[in-house]
Protein backbone atom coordinates (compact mmCIF):
# COMPACT_ATOMS: atom_id res chain seq x y z
CA UNK A 1 0.00 0.00 0.00
CA UNK A 2 1.37 3.40 -1.02
CA UNK A 3 1.77 6.13 1.57
CA UNK A 4 0.32 9.53 0.79
CA UNK A 5 2.63 12.29 -0.47
CA UNK A 6 1.41 15.36 -2.42
CA UNK A 7 -1.22 13.93 -4.75
CA UNK A 8 -4.66 15.58 -4.63
CA UNK A 9 -6.92 13.38 -2.52
CA UNK A 10 -10.14 12.93 -0.66
CA UNK A 11 -9.11 11.90 2.85
CA UNK A 12 -11.14 9.62 5.11
CA UNK A 13 -10.51 10.41 8.77
CA UNK A 14 -10.68 7.91 11.63
CA UNK A 15 -8.76 5.22 13.47
CA UNK A 16 -10.25 2.37 11.43
CA UNK A 17 -8.94 -0.08 14.04
CA UNK A 18 -11.23 -2.92 12.96
CA UNK A 19 -12.08 -1.86 9.37
CA UNK A 20 -15.66 -2.97 10.12
CA UNK A 21 -18.69 -2.47 7.88
CA UNK A 22 -19.22 1.09 9.11
CA UNK A 23 -15.61 1.95 8.29
CA UNK A 24 -15.95 0.31 4.90
CA UNK A 25 -19.07 2.35 4.20
CA UNK A 26 -17.22 5.56 5.10
CA UNK A 27 -14.23 4.65 2.92
CA UNK A 28 -16.62 3.80 0.10
CA UNK A 29 -18.03 7.33 0.29
CA UNK A 30 -14.50 8.75 0.04
CA UNK A 31 -13.75 6.45 -2.87
CA UNK A 32 -16.91 7.56 -4.68
CA UNK A 33 -16.04 11.24 -4.25
CA UNK A 34 -12.46 10.63 -5.43
CA UNK A 35 -13.58 8.82 -8.58
CA UNK A 36 -16.14 11.50 -9.40
CA UNK A 37 -13.50 14.24 -9.08
CA UNK A 38 -10.57 12.42 -10.66
CA UNK A 39 -8.39 12.44 -7.54
CA UNK A 40 -6.96 9.83 -5.20
CA UNK A 41 -8.68 8.24 -2.23
CA UNK A 42 -6.67 8.21 1.01
CA UNK A 43 -7.35 6.77 4.45
CA UNK A 44 -5.78 8.15 7.62
CA UNK A 45 -5.01 5.66 10.37
CA UNK A 46 -2.71 5.48 13.35
CA UNK A 47 0.54 3.62 12.79
CA UNK A 48 0.84 2.80 16.49
CA UNK A 49 -1.55 1.67 19.20
CA UNK A 50 -3.33 4.90 20.05
CA UNK A 51 -5.27 3.24 22.85
CA UNK A 52 -2.09 3.03 24.93
CA UNK A 53 -2.18 6.81 25.39
CA UNK A 54 -5.27 6.27 27.51
CA UNK A 55 -4.89 2.68 28.74
CA UNK A 56 -1.53 0.85 28.97
CA UNK A 57 -3.33 -2.45 28.43
CA UNK A 58 -5.28 -1.27 25.38
CA UNK A 59 -5.56 -3.83 22.59
CA UNK A 60 -6.14 -3.37 18.87
CA UNK A 61 -8.40 -5.51 16.71
CA UNK A 62 -5.97 -5.07 13.83
CA UNK A 63 -2.37 -3.90 13.84
CA UNK A 64 -1.28 -1.16 11.45
CA UNK A 65 0.19 -3.77 9.12
CA UNK A 66 -3.01 -5.80 9.15
CA UNK A 67 -5.07 -2.66 8.48
CA UNK A 68 -2.92 -1.84 5.47
CA UNK A 69 -3.54 -5.34 4.13
CA UNK A 70 -7.29 -4.91 4.56
CA UNK A 71 -7.28 -1.42 3.04
CA UNK A 72 -5.55 -2.67 -0.10
CA UNK A 73 -8.09 -2.26 -2.88
CA UNK A 74 -10.35 0.02 -0.82
CA UNK A 75 -8.22 3.13 -1.28
CA UNK A 76 -5.21 4.42 -3.17
CA UNK A 77 -3.13 5.69 -0.26
CA UNK A 78 -2.69 5.23 3.46
CA UNK A 79 -1.77 8.21 5.61
CA UNK A 80 -0.05 6.81 8.72
CA UNK A 81 -0.22 9.04 11.79
CA UNK A 82 1.60 8.36 15.04
CA UNK A 83 -0.59 9.17 18.03
CA UNK A 84 1.69 10.33 20.81
CA UNK A 85 1.60 12.89 23.61
CA UNK A 86 2.36 15.71 21.17
CA UNK A 87 -0.48 14.84 18.79
CA UNK A 88 -2.72 14.26 21.79
CA UNK A 89 -2.19 17.92 22.69
CA UNK A 90 -3.11 19.36 19.26
CA UNK A 91 -6.39 21.21 19.26
CA UNK A 92 -8.83 20.49 16.44
CA UNK A 93 -7.74 23.41 14.23
CA UNK A 94 -4.04 22.63 14.68
CA UNK A 95 -4.64 18.99 13.73
CA UNK A 96 -6.44 19.94 10.52
CA UNK A 97 -3.94 22.67 9.67
CA UNK A 98 -1.09 20.15 9.86
CA UNK A 99 -2.89 17.84 7.45
CA UNK A 100 -3.86 20.51 4.94
CA UNK A 101 -0.41 22.13 5.02
CA UNK A 102 1.38 18.85 4.34
CA UNK A 103 -1.02 17.20 1.89
CA UNK A 104 -3.10 18.33 -1.09
CA UNK A 105 -6.47 17.52 0.43
CA UNK A 106 -9.52 18.50 -1.61
CA UNK A 107 -12.15 16.94 0.63
CA UNK A 108 -12.55 15.22 3.99
CA UNK A 109 -14.84 12.35 4.87
CA UNK A 110 -15.65 11.40 8.46
CA UNK A 111 -18.29 9.57 10.44
CA UNK A 112 -21.19 11.36 12.11
CA UNK A 113 -19.66 10.58 15.52
CA UNK A 114 -16.04 11.43 14.64
CA UNK A 115 -14.15 13.22 17.41
CA UNK A 116 -10.67 14.68 17.22
CA UNK A 117 -8.32 17.23 18.74
CA UNK A 118 -7.32 17.75 22.38
CA UNK A 119 -10.11 16.77 24.69
CA UNK A 120 -12.03 15.40 21.67
CA UNK A 121 -13.46 18.90 21.18
CA UNK A 122 -13.45 18.60 17.40
CA UNK A 123 -16.42 16.85 15.81
CA UNK A 124 -18.13 16.41 12.44
CA UNK A 125 -19.81 19.82 12.71
CA UNK A 126 -16.47 21.48 13.44
CA UNK A 127 -14.91 19.73 10.44
CA UNK A 128 -17.74 20.97 8.18
CA UNK A 129 -17.16 24.57 9.32
CA UNK A 130 -13.40 24.24 8.87
CA UNK A 131 -13.85 22.91 5.33
CA UNK A 132 -16.31 25.67 4.43
CA UNK A 133 -13.82 28.29 5.63
CA UNK A 134 -10.95 26.74 3.62
CA UNK A 135 -12.77 25.95 0.38
CA UNK A 136 -12.79 22.20 0.92
CA UNK A 137 -15.59 19.72 0.53
CA UNK A 138 -16.76 17.72 3.53
CA UNK A 139 -18.81 14.53 3.61
CA UNK A 140 -20.21 13.23 6.88
CA UNK A 141 -21.21 9.58 6.73
CA UNK A 142 -24.40 8.73 8.60
CA UNK A 143 -24.68 6.05 11.27
CA UNK A 144 -24.23 2.60 9.80
CA UNK A 145 -26.49 -0.08 11.21
CA UNK A 146 -26.65 -3.83 10.81
CA UNK A 147 -29.90 -5.56 11.73
CA UNK A 148 -31.02 -2.34 13.40
CA UNK A 149 -27.90 -2.01 15.54
CA UNK A 150 -24.97 0.39 15.22
CA UNK A 151 -21.73 -1.25 14.09
CA UNK A 152 -18.74 -0.27 16.23
CA UNK A 153 -15.24 -1.39 17.12
CA UNK A 154 -16.33 -1.63 20.76
CA UNK A 155 -19.01 -4.14 19.80
CA UNK A 156 -16.55 -6.08 17.65
CA UNK A 157 -14.15 -6.31 20.60
CA UNK A 158 -16.95 -7.43 22.94
CA UNK A 159 -18.04 -10.14 20.50
CA UNK A 160 -14.47 -11.38 20.10
CA UNK A 161 -13.94 -11.47 23.85
CA UNK A 162 -17.16 -13.47 24.18
CA UNK A 163 -15.94 -15.98 21.60
CA UNK A 164 -18.77 -15.01 19.24
CA UNK A 165 -16.56 -15.12 16.17
CA UNK A 166 -19.45 -15.37 13.76
CA UNK A 167 -21.09 -12.28 15.27
CA UNK A 168 -17.80 -10.38 15.09
CA UNK A 169 -17.23 -11.48 11.50
CA UNK A 170 -20.67 -10.22 10.56
CA UNK A 171 -19.80 -6.73 11.81
CA UNK A 172 -16.30 -6.87 10.33
CA UNK A 173 -17.63 -7.85 6.92
CA UNK A 174 -14.88 -10.50 6.67
CA UNK A 175 -13.40 -13.27 8.84
CA UNK A 176 -11.30 -12.07 11.77
CA UNK A 177 -7.65 -12.14 10.74
CA UNK A 178 -4.39 -12.84 12.54
CA UNK A 179 -1.09 -12.21 10.76
CA UNK A 180 2.02 -13.62 12.38
CA UNK A 181 5.28 -15.47 12.04
CA UNK A 182 5.43 -19.23 12.56
CA UNK A 183 7.75 -20.04 15.46
CA UNK A 184 8.95 -23.28 17.01
CA UNK A 185 6.64 -24.82 19.57
CA UNK A 186 6.86 -28.09 21.44
CA UNK A 187 6.46 -30.20 18.32
CA UNK A 188 3.39 -31.86 19.83
CA UNK A 189 1.59 -31.76 16.50
CA UNK A 190 3.89 -34.45 15.19
CA UNK A 191 2.53 -36.76 17.90
CA UNK A 192 -0.87 -36.50 16.23
CA UNK A 193 0.31 -36.59 12.61
CA UNK A 194 -1.09 -33.05 12.32
CA UNK A 195 1.12 -30.17 11.16
CA UNK A 196 0.88 -27.43 13.79
CA UNK A 197 1.90 -23.80 13.31
CA UNK A 198 2.51 -21.67 16.40
CA UNK A 199 1.99 -17.98 15.65
CA UNK A 200 3.97 -15.14 17.18
CA UNK A 201 1.74 -12.07 17.42
CA UNK A 202 2.23 -8.53 18.76
CA UNK A 203 1.48 -8.29 22.48
CA UNK A 204 -1.21 -5.65 21.91
CA UNK A 205 -3.15 -7.72 19.37
CA UNK A 206 -6.62 -8.52 20.71
CA UNK A 207 -7.27 -12.25 20.87
CA UNK A 208 -10.74 -13.83 20.95
CA UNK A 209 -11.89 -15.81 23.96
CA UNK A 210 -9.97 -19.01 24.62
CA UNK A 211 -11.21 -21.94 22.61
CA UNK A 212 -10.83 -23.88 19.40
CA UNK A 213 -11.97 -22.24 16.17
CA UNK A 214 -12.61 -23.52 12.68
CA UNK A 215 -10.12 -21.61 10.57
CA UNK A 216 -8.35 -21.22 7.28
CA UNK A 217 -4.78 -20.11 6.75
CA UNK A 218 -3.04 -18.62 3.76
CA UNK A 219 0.47 -19.91 3.11
CA UNK A 220 2.27 -18.74 -0.04
CA UNK A 221 -1.06 -17.73 -1.62
CA UNK A 222 -2.61 -21.17 -1.02
CA UNK A 223 -5.54 -21.66 1.38
CA UNK A 224 -5.70 -24.54 3.85
CA UNK A 225 -8.38 -25.53 6.33
CA UNK A 226 -7.47 -25.98 9.96
CA UNK A 227 -8.49 -25.73 13.60
CA UNK A 228 -6.93 -22.99 15.71
CA UNK A 229 -6.45 -23.24 19.46
CA UNK A 230 -6.28 -19.96 21.33
CA UNK A 231 -5.38 -20.32 24.98
CA UNK A 232 -3.61 -22.82 27.20
CA UNK A 233 -2.71 -26.47 26.62
CA UNK A 234 -4.10 -28.13 29.76
CA UNK A 235 -3.54 -31.69 28.52
CA UNK A 236 0.18 -30.99 28.78
CA UNK A 237 -0.08 -28.91 31.96
CA UNK A 238 0.80 -25.66 30.14
CA UNK A 239 -1.04 -22.47 31.13
CA UNK A 240 0.63 -19.96 28.78
CA UNK A 241 -1.70 -18.56 26.13
CA UNK A 242 -0.70 -19.57 22.60
CA UNK A 243 -2.16 -19.35 19.13
CA UNK A 244 -1.62 -22.60 17.27
CA UNK A 245 -3.28 -23.80 14.11
CA UNK A 246 -3.54 -27.45 13.18
CA UNK A 247 -3.39 -27.51 9.39
CA UNK A 248 -5.28 -30.02 7.29
CA UNK A 249 -3.60 -31.67 4.28
CA UNK A 250 -0.31 -29.80 4.67
CA UNK A 251 3.20 -31.02 5.39
CA UNK A 252 5.76 -28.34 4.41
CA UNK A 253 8.23 -26.70 6.78
CA UNK A 254 6.99 -23.15 7.39
CA UNK A 255 9.09 -22.08 10.39
CA UNK A 256 9.90 -18.33 10.26
CA UNK A 257 7.32 -17.82 7.52
CA UNK A 258 4.65 -15.14 7.79
CA UNK A 259 1.15 -16.57 7.41
CA UNK A 260 -2.39 -15.27 7.74
CA UNK A 261 -5.05 -17.11 9.73
CA UNK A 262 -8.80 -16.44 9.46
CA UNK A 263 -11.25 -17.55 12.15
CA UNK A 264 -14.66 -18.63 10.90
CA UNK A 265 -16.44 -20.66 13.58
CA UNK A 266 -16.24 -21.37 17.30
CA UNK A 267 -15.92 -25.13 17.72
CA UNK A 268 -15.43 -25.81 21.43
CA UNK A 269 -13.78 -24.58 24.62
CA UNK A 270 -10.19 -25.45 25.43
CA UNK A 271 -10.28 -28.57 27.56
CA UNK A 272 -8.05 -31.09 29.29
CA UNK A 273 -7.93 -34.64 27.94
CA UNK A 274 -6.81 -37.63 29.96
CA UNK A 275 -4.26 -38.65 27.33
CA UNK A 276 -2.62 -37.08 24.26
CA UNK A 277 -4.27 -39.82 22.20
CA UNK A 278 -7.73 -38.59 23.21
CA UNK A 279 -6.71 -35.03 22.37
CA UNK A 280 -5.46 -36.22 18.97
CA UNK A 281 -8.80 -37.91 18.29
CA UNK A 282 -10.68 -34.72 19.18
CA UNK A 283 -8.43 -32.51 17.03
CA UNK A 284 -9.10 -34.76 14.04
CA UNK A 285 -12.81 -34.33 14.75
CA UNK A 286 -12.31 -30.54 14.96
CA UNK A 287 -10.73 -30.55 11.51
CA UNK A 288 -13.87 -32.10 10.06
CA UNK A 289 -15.65 -28.75 10.34
CA UNK A 290 -14.20 -27.99 6.92
CA UNK A 291 -16.12 -30.84 5.29
CA UNK A 292 -19.24 -28.69 5.52
CA UNK A 293 -17.48 -25.73 3.90
CA UNK A 294 -15.65 -27.31 0.94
Amino acid sequence: MKELEREPVCLALGYFDSVHLGHRNLISAARKYALEHGIGCAVATFSNNAYKQFNPDGKVVYTYSERCTLLEGMCDYVLPMRFDSRMKGYDAERFLDILTDKYDIKAFVCGYDYLFGAGAKGDAEYLEKYCAAHGLDCIVAEKFELDGNRVSTTDVKDLLCDGDIEGANKQLGAPFMLCGKVVHGRGAGRMFDIPTANLKLPSDKLLPASGVYGSTCVIDDSVYYGATNIGSRPTFGLSKTVVEIMIKDFCDNIYDKDITVYLHKYLRPTQKFDTPALLSRRVHEDLRWSEHND
